[in-house]
């Protein structure tokens, strides 16, 4: 038996998230629906995040383990083959057997996507969440910060949630102006369902000043999710990578002239 490392793109728009769900078109369910056209058999892919319906990835990971014994890039452009034009496989990679996609992940970095000018986009509508309203962007990079470090994060998850614990590292918490877009990106050892979400509702209720700057830190505090925002869409968010080694401050930086300043 082979255990692959798949890096993945996709678009989520029409798909209902990554986890097979009956009777519902999903990331998870396309990928092993094309494996078993390759290897001739079922074979379970197991995905590092389990992102929600409409959102993006630029790197999720996915594990599997096959008797499919030919070159990892052999692999990878049999995938393309079969695979739908909103799916790509952009690497794959032979690892230890040991390897598990989602239990040998260190942390995930998502970035959330907003176009804050008076005017929508037509291109880019699907994944950036169109703002017309001006906001205090100061305000919310104050706020941001105060979600670094180790909390419970119960105010900022879905009802009915399945999580062992509320608790959670988050390594970053900062926005990015590039043009009209302002970036938040988020980098922590796990994240809640629709954790991301909510924080990022919350931090537009400060930028519109509807809430105080330490309105964040109070309600994570708190615990309460009736105290925060609502759920924003999900088509601004998108995985940008999954790290499988200790988080360096130097992943920050890089490519920090095409990102845009920091606020």
């Amino acid at each position: 038996m082979t255990t692959f490392k798949l890096t993945i793109e996709y678009d989520g728009t029409d798909y209902h998230g990554w986890q097979v769900q009956p009777g519902m078109t999903t990331i998870q369910g396309t990928l092993q629906g094309a494996v078993a056209r390759i290897v001739g058999k079922d074979v379970h892919v197991m995905g590092a995040g389990r992102t929600d319906a409409g959102v993006h990835a630029h790197g999720q990971v996915a594990s599997l383990r096959t008797e499919f014994h030919h070159p990892p890039d052999t692999f990878r452009r049999a995938l393309t083959s079969v695979l739908p034009s909103d799916i790509v496989v952009t690497a794959v990679e032979e690892m230890d057997d040991d390897f598990h996609a989602q239990y040998s992940a260190q942390w995930k970095r998502y970035r959330y996507s907003l176009l804050t000018r008076p005017y929508p986009s037509a291109i880019e509508r699907r994944y950036t969440l169109f703002v017309p309203y001006p906001l205090q962007t100061d305000a919310m990079a104050v706020a941001a910060g105060s979600l670094v470090g180790t909390h419970d994060f119960s105010a900022f998850q879905a009802a009915h949630s399945s999580a062992e614990s509320p608790v959670r590292t988050v390594l970053v918490a900062e926005f990015r102006q590039h043009g009209d877009h302002l970036l938040f990106e988020i980098v922590a050892d796990g994240f809640l369902r629709h954790m991301i979400r909510i924080i990022m509702g919350t931090l537009l209720d400060i930028g519109r000043g509807r809430l105080q700057v330490e309105a964040l830190h109070i309600i994570r505090e708190g615990r309460d999710r009736n105290q925060a925002s609502k759920t924003i869409s999900p088509h601004g968010l998108c995985l940008l990578e999954v790290g499988y080694h200790p988080f360096s401050t130097r992943l920050k930086t890089e490519g920090e002239g095409a990102e845009g300043r920091g606020l």
